[in-house]
C-alpha cells in the first residue's frame, strides 16, 4: 500500500478531531430532538390518563349524584350528575383526539362510548323510576336498575384500565427509548471526546518529528529552486547564443548565395547576345537554386525559433485575421476560399496562430491542381479548445505519408514541380504542440485533404 505524504497525512490526523467534533455536535442535537419528541409524548400519555380518570371520576360523580338524591330528596345532590352529563362528551371528544394516531385505542374508545352511554341511559332511568314512586326504600325495580347500573359501571371501569394499560405501555416504552437516547448520546460523546484527544496527541507527535524533515525538505527546495534558475539563466543565454549563432551562419550563408544570383544575372545580360538557349536556361536554373537555397535557409531560422518567442496575448477575431491572411495570399482568381459558420473571438498569442493558418492556407492554394479549387474553414468549439479544419479539394495525400509530411525537409511533389523546403509543416507542427494542441489530417489520394489543428482558448 503507498504511503500517503506528509501533507495529506496531517490533513488527516487532523480532520479526525473535526469530525468527531462535527459527529458529537450533530449527535447531540440528534439527542436533543430525540429527547424533545419522547418528552412531548410522555406528556401526550399523562394527558391521556388525566383525560381516561376524569371521564372515569364522571361517572361515579353521576351515580353519586342520584344515589344521595334517592336518601335526601334533595335535588342540590343532581348537580353533580348534571355536571357530568355536560362534561362526557366533551371529555369522550378530547380522548378520540388524543388517541386518533393509535388504532388500537381508537378500537377501545369505540367499546367505551357506548357502554358510557348505556351507563347514562340506566341512571336516567333510575331518576324516571324515583319520580314516579316518591318513596325513600328501594322498590324492588329501584333496586334492579341500581344493579344494572352497578353492572354497566363494572364493564366502564374494565374497558378504562385496558385503555389506561395500554397507554402505560406506551409511557413506559417512550421512556426506555428516551433512556435509549440519552445512553447512546453519552457512548458517542465518549467516544468522539476520546479519538479527538488521541488524534491530537497523535497530531502533535507527527508534526513534532515532521518539523526536521520539513526543514530539510525547504532547504532542499531552496538549492532545487537556486540550480533551476540557474540553469534557466544558462539556458538563456544558449539560446540567445544559438539565435546569434544562426543568423551569422545565415547571413553568411546568403551573402555569397545572392553574390551568384547577382553574377549570373550579370553574365546574362553582358552575354545576352553570346548565349545560346541551353545555356541561358541553365543560368536561370541557377538563380532557381540558389532562390530555392534561400527560402531553405529562412525556413530553418523560423524551424528553430517556432515555438520559443513568446508574445503577449491579446483579444483575436480569428474572421478578421484569415480576412488578412487571404489577401495576403492573394490566391488566383479561379480559386474559391469559404469561410464556414461563426468564427471565434478569444485571448492568444496572435503571430504563431497567423503563422499555422497561413501555412495550411497556402499548402492548400500551392499543391491543388484543380481547375476549380476550393478552400474551406470551419471550426468547432471543444470545451477548452477550438479545432480548426482547413479542407481542399487537391490531389489529396495517401495514407501511408500522413505522418511523414509533419517531418522536416519531407515533401511529396518533385522541387521541380514546386518549390518547396519541406520545413512549413514541421514548423506548424511545432507551433500547435508548443501551444499545448495538436495537429492531423485525414486525406484519400485524389480526394482532397482536411488538416485539424486544435488551440487552446
Amino acid at each position: 500500500m503507498p504511503k500517503l505524504p506528509a501533507v495529506y497525512r496531517g490533513a488527516l490526523i487532523l480532520a479526525i478531531p473535526l469530525l468527531s467534533v462535527i459527529i458529537t455536535v450533530y449527535g447531540w442535537m440528534w439527542s436533543r430532538q430525540e429527547e424533545a419528541k419522547a418528552h412531548w409524548w410522555v406528556n401526550h400519555t399523562e394527558e391521556v390518563m388525566r383525560e381516561s380518570n376524569v371521564l372515569l371520576r364522571l361517572l361515579l360523580d353521576a351515580e353519586t349524584g342520584v344515589r344521595g338524591y334517592k336518601i335526601t330528596q334533595d335535588e342540590d345532590f343532581l348537580k353533580p350528575y348534571q355536571q357530568s352529563l355536560q362534561e362526557i362528551p366533551s371529555r369522550l371528544n378530547s380522548l378520540k383526539q388524543l388517541t386518533e394516531d393509535n388504532p388500537l385505542q381508537k378500537q377501545h374508545l369505540q367499546a367505551i362510548e357506548p357502554q358510557v352511554q348505556q351507563r347514562l341511559n340506566v341512571l336516567a332511568r333510575i331518576l324516571q323510576r324515583m319520580e314516579i314512586e316518591q318513596q325513600t326504600t328501594l322498590s324492588p325495580q329501584l333496586r334492579q336498575l341500581f344493579e344494572e347500573s352497578q353492572q354497566e359501571m363494572n364493564i366502564v371501569r374494565n374497558l378504562l384500565n385496558a385503555f389506561q394499560k395500554e397507554e402505560w405501555r406506551l409511557l413506559n416504552s417512550r421512556r426506555d427509548n428516551l433512556e435509549q437516547v440519552r445512553n447512546v448520546t453519552n457512548i458517542l460523546l465518549v467516544s468522539t471526546i476520546t479519538i479527538s484527544l488521541i488524534s491530537y496527541f497523535v497530531a502533535v507527535q507527527f508534526y513534532r518529528n515532521s518539523e526536521g524533515k520539513l526543514e530539510e525538505q525547504a532547504k532542499e527546495l531552496v538549492l532545487v529552486n537556486t540550480s533551476l534558475a540557474e540553469t534557466n539563466a544558462n539556458l538563456t543565454s544558449r539560446n540567445q547564443e544559438l539565435d546569434q549563432f544562426t543568423y551569422i551562419v545565415s547571413h553568411d550563408l546568403k551573402a555569397p548565395l545572392r553574390a551568384i544570383a547577382n553574377l549570373s544575372e550579370w553574365l546574362e545580360e553582358d552575354l545576352q547576345d553570346k548565349l545560346d538557349e541551353d545555356t541561358s536556361h541553365q543560368l536561370t536554373l541557377l538563380r532557381q537554386r540558389v532562390f530555392r537555397m534561400d527560402a531553405f535557409i529562412d525556413g530553418l531560422l523560423r524551424y528553430s525559433r517556432a515555438g520559443r518567442l513568446k508574445e503577449e496575448k491579446t483579444i483575436v477575431d480569428v474572421k478578421e485575421l484569415l480576412a488578412e491572411i487571404i489577401d495576403s495570399l492573394n490566391p488566383p482568381p479561379e480559386f474559391t476560399i469559404k469561410i464556414n459558420g461563426a468564427m471565434p473571438v478569444f485571448k492568444t498569442e496572435v503571430l504563431p496562430l497567423q503563422q499555422v493558418l497561413s501555412n495550411l492556407i497556402s499548402n492548400g492554394i500551392k499543391y491543388n491542381s484543380n481547375p476549380e479549387g476550393k478552400i474551406e474553414i470551419f471550426v468547432s468549439d471543444r470545451d477548452s479548445a477550438y479545432q480548426f479544419a482547413i479542407a481542399d479539394n487537391g490531389m489529396g495525400i495517401p495514407v501511408r505519408y500522413h505522418e511523414k509530411i509533419f517531418e522536416i525537409f519531407q515533401t511529396l511533389a518533385s522541387r521541380e514541380e514546386k518549390e518547396s523546403t519541406g520545413i512549413g509543416l514541421s514548423i506548424v507542427k511545432k507551433i500547435v504542440e508548443n501551444q499545448g494542441g495538436k495537429i492531423w489530417l485525414e486525406s484519400q489520394e485524389g480526394q482532397g485533404t482536411t488538416f485539424y489543428f486544435t488551440w487552446l482558448k
